[in-house]
């Protein structure tokens, strides 16, 4: 395993990272990262930011926005946590989130926090969330990232994030702070850099890495993936639908679903897929093989079918997205 030290705390330099080593500089066994960065929240691939962001409370508290390319839900994160990457060569494109939690979950039992996993892509600890994960695969690679609750502002988070009632509903609880908790309960002398670097040392000793420094032409290439994809306000922000329908459903096991969408001359249009499942689904490709296809069940189900045969939706199928639009009119 490689190790790569990641000093920035900025999180379009850091996705930036993760993609420069995901398709620009390959190594031939599995890369490691722990970072951190300012107040952020970072949207997920198919998520609308309108609806999960309190947008006053995001710029009276100064709070950078980034979106992922990785799917799940909108996250926040601050120094008082820290994120991991690991990125691994793997010609598979389904979602598992098995291999990644499993090497976290032993560096932090090894460190005398005793964390399980929950549903499909969460660490708990008493069982209250302290970390979930997301994925997503270029060419011969797959990327595994997620967050780690230390003495992160779970106040902040709570002002900053709208989380749908249906999600909620489904969860049994009343706000996400009501399901999350900070690792420093486990660990109160603690402070949060001491919690990176024990874990740091529990990876080494699992692993024995090889730290990989970035030379400099590498360093400035990052910074330049970093603003040209994640600092792009087009890209942070377009995932915004108006159709004249709203539909959504959480499934368990899949997440919450969203498809916006009107119906012109008895056939589909403005179809617009939002939510905080997880795919490696070409989101605007799957919206524009809708738009024009007759209204009619048969013929929608098999272009679904169709877009859903190579980049499945996890704990999702194309009859309960066929539901979605029918069911409900």
């Amino acid at each position: 395993m490689i190790y790569v030290p990641v000093m920035s705390l900025d999180v379009y330099h850091n996705f930036g990272l993760e993609y420069y080593l995901m398709t620009e500089h390959h190594f031939n066994e599995p890369v490691f990262m722990l970072w951190s960065t300012t107040p952020t929240v970072m949207l997920g691939k198919y998520q609308d930011a309108a609806a999960e962001l309190n947008v006053e409370a995001v710029k009276r508290n100064h709070v950078k926005v980034a979106r992922r390319y990785s799917g799940g839900g909108t996250i926040y994160t601050d120094q008082g946590g820290c994120q991991f990457t690991l990125i691994y060569p793997d010609d598979r494109t389904e979602i598992d989130f098995s291999s990644g939690l499993e090497l976290i979950q032993k560096a932090l039992n090894q460190i005398g926090i005793k964390a399980t996993t929950d549903s499909r892509n969460d660490l708990v600890v008493g069982g209250r969330k302290v970390s979930g994960s997301a994925q997503y695969v270029t060419p011969g690679y797959k990327l595994h990232h997620g967050s780690l609750l230390f003495e992160s502002n779970l106040d902040l988070m709570n002002q900053l994030l709208n989380v749908d009632p249906v999600k909620l509903a489904a969860k049994r609880i009343a706000s996400v702070h009501q399901r999350t908790v900070n690792l420093n309960e486990q660990e109160p002398s603690w402070t949060a850099a001491d919690f990176r670097e024990n874990l740091r040392q529990a990876v080494y000793d699992l692993t024995s890495f090889q730290e990989y420094h970035l030379i400099a032409d590498e360093q400035a290439r990052v910074v330049e993936i970093g603003q040209q994809r994640f600092a792009d306000p087009k890209f942070i922000y377009g995932r915004q639908g108006q159709g004249a329908f709203q539909v959504k459903r959480y499934f368990q096991g899949g997440g919450l679903v969203k498809i916006a969408y009107s119906i012109y001359h008895d056939q589909l249009a403005d179809v617009h897929l939002t939510g905080d499942f997880f795919s490696n689904l070409d989101a605007v490709k799957f919206e524009h093989a809708l738009d024009g296809t007759d209204y009619d069940r048969q013929r929608v189900s098999n272009v679904i079918r169709d877009q859903l045969a190579e980049d499945p939706i996890l704990g999702v199928d194309a009859d309960q997205l066929v539901n979605m639009l029918f069911d409900h009119v």
